[in-house]
């Protein structure tokens, strides 16, 4: 049985890309092998972010022959009334190289038609995988694109090389100008510039050895071991899936450090540390047994390691001015209570037809007081835009409403007002849970309500490429939160 191994070069992929990437490319390559009907025993693959690779195992000598049916003419142009055969199916016959004797009449959706029996032989395997490679290539969608040739091809980042191994031997391709090889490159600083593969079955050593972990769940499982063995004593890391998803797309050969910052900072509201972190530099928080924030942070970086402490050092750096703004926000936002800033919406636009957030406000009021006319509902509904006018959610966004919660906590609101002002967003996605409180739930109910029913009036309505609103994601988390607290209302009741 034979192996292809294919892995296409190019300049580092958005983190948040690669995946959907590879099973595109993946995915593409088997439906394009099925179509050939040419089967295999397993496809691997593997991502970093400077390469996308698949390998199949178990692939045949060659494609299948296969029969096919030609048709031609309906019967009763092929034969007369007397049912001699006529000019035309002579002709038919002749231009197929076949007998007239050997040409059969099928029964078709159509009609009766004449027709023969055509066996075509199986192409060389690697003359189908030249004719394939191409369509993989450009079966890849990107949510963005660049070019960087005359031809105007377009792609997320440059193509630099291909290597393609057919049973270890090269496969002549070539896409964009760049001809395949049986060479690769290891890591940018670490490794070799360029690195000859004679056997595909010691690609993934010779990657390791230049310190390119072309695996993905190599690298998750060296990042989550090494998240357990750098934290300091007693403490341990603030869990974090998707984040360790993220890096582990980031680095080719990921390994963690420690780094601290100031205690000073713990005054800050936990939300505020947490995202700080996560969402600017993409470290990981530090938590005790009580789960409070300590004055350390994990991140994972593309190198061997950091024996010197300067590149904790310079993360330490970079991280003290970020938490420097971020208490500078949340002491001058604290200065204008959330009730002032309401007035100040009308200067943020939410649609154009639509109005401003104050107008949303508004129509959010309303609804809240049609679903269950309570005072702290309509307080919560008041203020739960507010902090979309202080400077932290404008330098964060990730934290709005959770900041209207917690400012709101500080001018001494209720708790109810508080939660479900910080609630309101929920959830985000499926994964995301719901609003933990019926009033957060019912602020969050007609906050998404007011966005749907509002875009589709307007026509403003989801297509397979475009859901600038997320309205699908609106949609969905309003059903989930009514199955997740058992709100007896219809959709239809709702909607009018």
């Amino acid at each position: 049985m034979n192996k292809f191994l294919f892995e296409l070069g190019l300049e580092e992929i958005p983190a948040d890309m690669t995946v959907k990437a590879l099973e595109q490319m993946c995915g593409s390559c088997e439906r394009l092998l099925e179509e050939s009907q040419i089967s295999f025993e397993s496809l691997q693959k593997y991502a970093s972010p400077r390469r996308l690779v698949f390998r199949l195992e178990g692939l045949p000598d060659s494609q299948a022959e296969r029969e096919e049916v030609v048709l031609g003419p309906s019967e009763s142009v092929a034969y007369d009334q007397e049912q001699k055969p006529t000019k035309a199916l002579e002709g038919f016959a002749r231009k197929g190289g076949v007998a007239v004797g050997d040409i059969e009449v099928v029964d078709t959706a159509k009609g009766n038609y004449v027709s023969y029996r055509k066996t075509i032989p199986g192409r060389p395997l690697e003359e189908i995988f030249q004719e394939i490679l191409p369509r993989i290539l450009t079966s890849i969608s990107w949510p963005k694109n660049m070019y960087w040739r005359e031809s105007r091809f377009r792609f997320i980042r440059p193509l630099r090389w291909y290597l393609a191994l057919f049973n270890d031997e090269i496969l002549p391709f070539e896409f964009e100008g760049i001809q395949a090889d049986n060479i690769t490159r290891g890591h940018r600083f670490l490794g070799e510039e360029r690195i000859q593969i004679s056997d595909s079955d010691h690609y993934l050593d010779r990657l390791r050895e230049n310190y390119v972990l072309v695996d993905p769940k190599e690298r998750k499982a060296k990042i989550t071991g090494e998240l357990e063995r750098v934290v300091p004593d007693q403490l341990r890391v603030l869990p974090d899936p998707g984040l360790v998803e993220m890096v582990v797309h980031l680095n080719e050969y990921p390994t963690v450090i420690c780094g601290g910052f100031d205690q000073k900072f713990l005054k800050l509201p936990q939300e505020v540390l947490v995202t700080v972190m996560r969402h600017h530099q993409k470290y990981f928080s530090v938590i005790d047994d009580r789960d409070e924030i300590q004055p350390y942070f994990l991140t994972v970086v593309n190198t061997q390691g950091d024996p010197d402490g300067k590149i904790s050092q310079g993360h330490e750096k970079v991280l003290k001015a970020r938490l420097e703004d971020a208490a500078f926000f949340w002491k001058t936002d604290r200065k204008e209570a959330l009730k002032e800033r309401v007035e100040q919406l009308n200067q943020v636009v939410f649609q154009e037809k639509l109005g401003s957030y104050h107008a949303k406000t508004v129509r959010i009021r309303k609804l809240c007081a049609e679903l269950e006319n309570e005072e702290h509902l309509d307080t919560a509904a008041l203020l739960c835009k507010g902090d979309l006018t202080t400077d932290m959610v404008r330098e964060l966004p990730e934290l709005q409403g959770i900041m209207g919660g917690l400012y709101a906590q500080d001018e001494g609101y209720p708790e109810e007002v508080c939660r479900a002002i910080g609630e309101h967003y929920k959830p985000v996605s499926l994964e995301d849970e719901s609003p933990a409180t019926r009033f957060g739930a019912l602020l969050s109910v007609a906050d998404k309500l007011d966005t749907i029913v509002g875009c589709f009036s307007i026509g403003i309505v989801p297509t397979g490429s475009s859901d600038p609103f997320a309205l699908r994601r609106h949609a969905q988390g309003l059903i989930k939160i009514l199955f997740d607290l058992k709100l007896n209302w219809s959709l239809r009741w709702l909607v009018e």
